[in-house]
């Protein structure tokens, strides 16, 4: 979680220094909010666009990682987006009252109140609020664009890499809800969605172990992985056993709402697709062939064996060290459309 907090800002940090000196090229280094600013050496610009673009980075990167971790998940997406605006705006007369405050040090300007309040609301600084604002704004859509697709996928369809279909290897779990039918019965069909809704917010541990949210089918979810991404330090196992222990450590939370602690049954299995980019009127990246469908049908036999994770002989073979959990041979399974029967093991955490 920390390296990932880390990663996030330093991304900040890169953007918004990138973005502070684009603003400093428009202006063709004429903004006068204060004095002299044209007189300063080259290194001293630089210094100054870097700690500025540091504590933007910072600033805004930590507003938006907490606000989508306390806040955006548990709003409607308007006032997520209100919430958003003003938290923005603070943040920019932050990074406006250090500027002022830098610029007068290097200057050797004597910063008094009257001073800081004329140039905090003098009509030059407009332009750099609606620019810090149009900045940030547009930060935070590219994140949402970019969480619709999957993490990373955005960048992947603008350079068009899968435009033209490609062949990948890769690792395919389907996760399903147990006892779906009786559960939504009993709820009924608004608190159920409610269950699922919670459910997958929880799912969303699976990014420590770089695990794709391939997509949500009704309550079952499909998580996927790059081969080598998935099979270092068994990623793909230890995200079950993750997801597992995050649902049993929240059983309070659930028994108290719903009155029940939802069970997730899973199937594993990893072979060679076909990855492309599809559709006009929702474009979307597309998994096809019989790795998918075999996986689905691994995850179907967890009722008829009373298992609740079942993974392929082909991902039993590639997995390093045990430790942690038991595999058990659950026999030759011949799984429904399957013409020949596939070796299935079942695993347990110990």
């Amino acid at each position: 979680m920390y390296k990932n907090y880390v990663s996030r800002i330093l991304f900040y940090i890169l953007i918004w220094i990138i973005a502070l000196a684009f603003f400093t090229f428009l202006r063709e280094f004429g903004q006068d909010v204060l004095k002299d600013y044209t007189s300063l050496k080259i290194f001293q610009q630089i210094g100054v666009h870097l700690i500025l673009g540091i504590f933007a980075g910072i600033l805004f990167g930590s507003i938006q990682i907490v606000f989508e971790k306390y806040i955006f998940k548990k709003i409607a997406f308007g006032a997520a987006l209100l919430v958003g605006s003003l938290g923005y705006l603070l943040a920019i007369f932050a990074l406006l009252s250090l500027a002022i405050f830098v610029f007068s040090g290097i200057l050797e300007e004597e910063l008094h109140i009257n001073l800081y309040r004329e140039l905090l609301l003098s009509k030059e600084v407009v332009p750099i609020i609606v620019y810090c604002f149009l900045v940030a704004s547009l930060i935070n859509f590219l994140s949402e664009v970019d969480k619709k697709f999957g993490p990373g996928n955005l960048r992947k369809m603008l350079s068009g890499k899968f435009y033209k279909p490609k062949e990948e290897e890769r690792i395919f779990m389907f996760l399903d809800l147990r006892s779906s039918t009786s559960i939504a019965e009993r709820l009924g069909h608004i608190r159920y969605s409610e269950l699922i809704q919670d459910c997958f917010r929880d799912i969303s541990i699976v990014k420590k172990y770089k695990a794709e949210i391939y997509q949500y089918v009704g309550d079952e979810a499909v998580l996927t992985w790059e081969k080598e991404k998935g099979l270092k330090n068994n990623r793909c196992i230890k995200t079950y056993l993750a997801f597992q222990e995050k649902i049993y450590s929240k059983r309070k939370y659930y028994s108290e709402k719903y009155e029940v602690v939802p069970e997730f049954k899973a199937g594993m299995h990893m072979g060679i697709i076909t990855v492309a980019e599809v559709g006009e009127y929702k474009r979307e990246i597309a998994y096809h062939g019989d790795t998918i469908n075999t996986a689905s049908r691994i995850q179907n036999e967890c009722n008829i064996l009373g298992k609740d994770f079942l993974i392929s002989e082909d991902i039993k073979k590639q997995l390093g060290s045990k430790e942690g959990f038991d595999l058990k041979f659950e026999g030759n399974i011949q799984l429904k459309g399957k013409t020949e029967a596939m070796r299935i093991y079942s695993l347990n955490s110990v």
